[in-house]
Formats: C-alpha cells, structure tokens, sequence
C-alpha cells in the first residue's frame, strides 16, 4: 500500500503527529546537525516554522519531507555545515538560516519534544485522489423464506496513499450471467440485473460501505438454466474524482449437492416442508415439485 513508511523506521519509537502538505518554495540553505539531551542526532535544513521557543529540522527526500521539532532547551550540540558551533549561536543565526519546503511535497511532522503541553502545528492537508476501488459480494438471505433473495456488496475506495477512504457519489451495479438453453442447447450471456445507490459519506463503517442487491429480475434458485456463477461489475462515480470500476465472479446459486439431487430427480431444490417464495406466490418453477399446497399468511 501506497504508506510513506521509511522515516518512521529511520527515527524508531517517536509518536507521529500528523501527515501535511508544504506549500511555500525555497533553496537549500546551511546544513545543521543537532544533538537532543536523550542523544538522539538530527541533520537537515532549519525549517521556516522555527521560533524562539521550538526549533524545526527539515529533511527531503523523493518528494517526503519529514520535518521534526525539539524544543531549544532539549538541543545539547550543534553544527552547521560540519563546522561545530554553540548552540547559542544556532539560536542567534536561526533566521538567516532557515528555508521553506519544496512546495507540494508530502510532509510527515515529529514532535520528540516529550511531555510538551502545546501540540503540534497543523498545517494544510495534502489532497488525497482516489486512485482504486475494491469490491465483494455475497449471497444473503433478505426476508423469511429459505432461499437467498440478492447480493451484499461490499466496497472501499482507496487513495493514493493507501488507506480507504469514505467518499459521496453514485453507484451502478449489473449482474452479467451465463445461461444454458435446455431446449435449443445453446450458451447466452445475457445482463441478469442492474441496480443504482447514492453513495454517501455515512455510509462507511471503517473504510467500507455495504448494500444489498436484491434479485427482482432473475431467480436463480428457481431458474435451472442459469449457470450458479455469474459476474458482478461494479462503476462507483465518485464526486470530483470521476468513475472507477471493479468486477468479480460471484456465486447465484449455492453449491449443495443435496439440493441439486432434488433439482435433477424431483425438479425442485425445495422440500415440500420448506416455506420459499414460489410457495409464498402459490405456485412452482416446474411441475411436480409438490410445494402448491403452502402459503404464506
């Protein structure tokens, strides 16, 4: 995943405040290194966010720039281009050493300064672009008969840098299945469904929003000649970002071999004791499955 891991490795345990965004362009200045009172070594430019009480190290690379803050009381040593100066004199030189970051780099934010009461600054957020979505599909039962009645889809949309992310927009889902014509023996694909969603940012739980699919148009329990695989497409249009799509196989019909006996000998998956919605309309798929004489009240 897309996760700027390799300053929190370089620096070991320090908590991570937040991610930013630099937005203000500047040259490549003096070069410091610092010692802090628990040892620890930080090298770098001065950051123009240093002041009389907090000093800032910035270091860029590959477009990340971590930028760390100590406080001047913590700074132990001091050098400026590899030349050993007092720390009071990094104090003094400070605003004419200090630069900017190169604008539109992705900055990571320190603070070793421990049990410092004022919290870390919170500049801008980069913007994150949504660059995949991923899906999953099920099959759920939806009312009180037996049968699987749709599909629970499951989607995430996730940025450039990884994580998923919840976003508001519209969903389009079509059901393609394969279909094997008993009288004429020949193969169909045809489109089973199509379903529609407003998608809204509520709707995530964790990253992932869920919604069924109910079948109204195809029944595949009921419909012999649909194979039990079909494929799923999914175009989530997101709001200010565009479409993106997935699709994968899903199953319409379980795999039950119990069931598909029944099918081939008695030409119904059902039992005759077994509340489902073809008994629920008083009739059957094929003749002889012996479930007419059940209703629902």
């Amino acid at each position: 995943m897309f996760r700027a891991i390799f300053f929190r490795q370089l620096l070991g345990a320090a908590s991570l405040c937040c991610f930013v965004a630099a937005f203000a362009v500047g040259e490549l200045r003096a070069a410091v290194t610092i010692q802090i009172a628990e040892g620890r070594v930080l090298r770098g430019e001065v950051d123009a966010r240093t002041t009389e009480q907090h000093l800032w190290i910035r270091q860029e690379e590959n477009r990340i720039t971590l930028a760390t803050q100590v406080s001047w009381s913590s700074v132990t040593a001091a050098a400026i281009d590899g030349k050993n100066v007092e720390v009071s004199e990094l104090l003094e030189r400070w605003p004419q050493l200090a630069s900017s970051g190169s604008a539109n780099n992705l900055v990571e934010a320190m603070n070793l300064d421990a049990g410092l009461d004022e919290p870390c600054l919170a500049p801008r957020h980069a913007p994150r672009r949504i660059v995949a979505i991923e899906i999953e599909a099920y099959l759920v039962n939806l009312d009180r008969d037996v049968e699987p009645d749709g599909l629970e889809l499951a989607i995430a949309a996730f940025d450039d840098r990884g994580d998923s992310v919840p976003v508001r927009g519209s969903l389009t889902a079509r059901l393609v299945g394969e279909r094997d014509e008993k009288r004429s023996g020949k193969i169909r694909f045809e489109e089973l469904q199509r379903w529609s969603q407003p998608v809204e940012l509520d709707d995530f739980q964790e990253g992932i929003a869920s919604y069924p699919l109910r079948f109204r148009l195809v029944r595949p329990e009921f419909d012999f000649e649909l194979i039990p695989y079909a494929l799923l497409n999914v175009r989530l249009g997101i709001s200010g970002e565009g479409n993106f799509e997935a699709s994968i196989p899903v199953m319409i019909r379980h795999f039950n071999p119990f069931r598909d006996q029944l099918q081939k000998y008695v030409r119904s998956r059902f039992l005759p004791e077994e509340l489902t919605g073809e008994v629920r309309r008083r009739k059957v798929a094929y003749p002889g499955s012996g479930l007419g004489a059940w209703s629902r009240h």
